[in-house]
């Protein structure tokens, strides 16, 4: 069970690898569920585990699960299918499933108050580098684990959900010139909030599809005891593109796992200014959402919520490409009340301002090597 409080410590830690069975490439984001706390590999496909283990579950989307009753340093994932030719494609009406899922959202997944401790990982990229790394503990507290619209639209997150940054593990911030670089369009995004939970994803992508003229397909790649891996499809006729991937359970009827890949490249620039009232043209690119969910009495509580985006710059005639990568971890979970956290960021602000000081604790957590790259040459 993933019921867990207080603080989770190693005493020894050994580097374990996830891959592929058939090609041996690395599997980044797999999750390992441990007895009492939940984990993801890196960019590397690398995690560090207790090395007294006594069960882990490693799950990737579109791999077989595998148990470890013990320490290996490598675990082989089975794909579910090698290759879109071999799979017995099946159509289904996706659409129904987002929209009873989102019916029932409440009764399907956990909604009462609930504090979590979380790993947060903010990554930011200017022109292929990496410029800005944070990855910290906190504390992340929900009232009712869902996107509250009213609250939303006054302006009062914090009557829903509240961050408290516990111990700054790496952070590290290359400054520039380019100032447009130095946040993201993360930053100030609408949505940034709203991307913390999957009831606000899965409305917006049902709103999406219920534009006249939008064409929205649904097929199942693959199907095993009560779990059908669908790949779904939404074009609309503005050009904006989503495709994406979900886990559904038909027992339970609801979806475990979900991946959508947005395309903006239809759109055009708009025009920003930067804080010396210069102004430039942005342009949003392409993006990833993904929720993850683990089954506990029967409700599903969040695993991890990640936002990846790209997006270019043209500033004095020269154009400039970044990206932006959150990951949040919910490494356990517990239920709390309705009083939420004491000590809690602005969400105004951009999460690395509101660091109380410069504290920074170097960790146990397993950087991929770029990144490791990063912190070692910006000390």
């Amino acid at each position: 069970d993933f019921v867990v409080c207080g603080t989770f410590c190693f005493a020894q830690q050994k580097e374990i690898k996830v891959v592929d069975a058939q090609t041996g490439e690395a599997i980044a984001k797999a999750r390992l569920t441990l007895a009492d706390k939940i984990l993801y590999t890196n960019d590397d496909g690398k995690v560090l585990l207790p090395d007294n283990i006594s069960g882990v579950e490693v799950f990737a989307a579109s791999y077989q699960k595998e148990n470890i009753r013990s320490y290996i340093p490598i675990v082989k994932l089975k794909p579910l299918y090698k290759d879109i030719e071999g799979v017995n494609i099946v159509n289904i009406d996706v659409k129904k499933i987002f929209e009873e899922v989102n019916k029932n959202y409440s009764r399907l997944y956990y909604n009462k108050p609930s504090v979590y401790d979380i790993l947060y990982k903010q990554k930011n990229i200017s022109d292929h580098k990496i410029n800005l790394l944070l990855v910290a503990d906190a504390k992340f507290w929900t009232d009712a684990n869902i996107y509250n619209y009213k609250y939303a639209f006054r302006g009062d997150h914090d009557q829903f959900v509240q961050i408290g940054l516990n111990n700054i593990r790496y952070f590290q911030k290359k400054e520039e010139n380019k100032n447009y670089f130095q946040g993201s369009s993360l930053d100030r995004s609408t949505d940034m909030i709203g991307d913390l939970f999957f009831n606000y994803e899965l409305k917006r992508l049902i709103r999406f599809s219920n534009v006249k003229g939008t064409k929205c397909t649904g097929q199942i790649l693959n199907e095993r005891d009560n779990e059908q891996n669908i790949s779904f499809k939404v074009n609309m006729p503005s050009g904006f593109k989503l495709n994406g991937f979900i886990v559904y359970n038909k027992l339970d009827k609801v979806i475990s796992h979900f991946e959508m890949n947005y395309d903006q490249s239809a759109f055009g620039t708009i025009k920003i200014k930067n804080s010396e009232n210069v102004e430039y043209d942005f342009h949003s690119g392409n993006g990833v959402i993904i929720f993850d969910f683990y089954k506990k009495d029967n409700k599903y509580i969040p695993t991890q919520a990640n936002t990846y985006g790209d997006y270019y710059v043209i500033f004095n005639g020269q154009k400039h490409e970044g990206a932006f990568h959150r990951e949040i971890t919910f490494q356990s979970f517990k239920e709390a009340d309705n009083k939420g956290l004491t000590n809690r960021i602005d969400f105004k602000k951009k999460i690395w301002e509101n660091i109380p000081d410069n504290e920074k604790k170097d960790s146990d957590i397993l950087l991929s090597e770029e990144e490791r790259r990063f912190i070692d040459e910006n000390k």
